[in-house]
């Protein structure tokens, strides 16, 4: 079970920087710079901006799980003092 929880840490890790990865294509598919970051959000449609943020999301849930997975056997101690 322990190799369960690295890979959710693994995965996790690995959609949280696919997220970041999408943003930075969406940001230079406009050619524009660091400016005008509210305009690009805006012209962006909202489903694929959405994407992204799915991605972080799900990236962040499985990255969470993961360490509450790996650490269990510490958690369970702690909690049963």
């Amino acid at each position: 079970m322990n190799k369960l929880g690295l890979i959710f840490i693994f995965s996790g890790a690995l959609l949280m920087g696919l997220s970041g990865l999408e943003k930075i294509l969406i940001f230079t598919s406009f050619n524009g710079n660091a400016h005008q970051m509210q305009a690009i959000i805006d012209l962006t449609p909202s489903y694929l901006w959405n994407i992204t943020n799915f991605t972080f999301g799900f990236g962040l849930v499985s990255f969470i799980l993961g360490l509450i997975n790996f650490f269990r056997k510490y958690l369970y101690q702690v909690i049963k003092q």
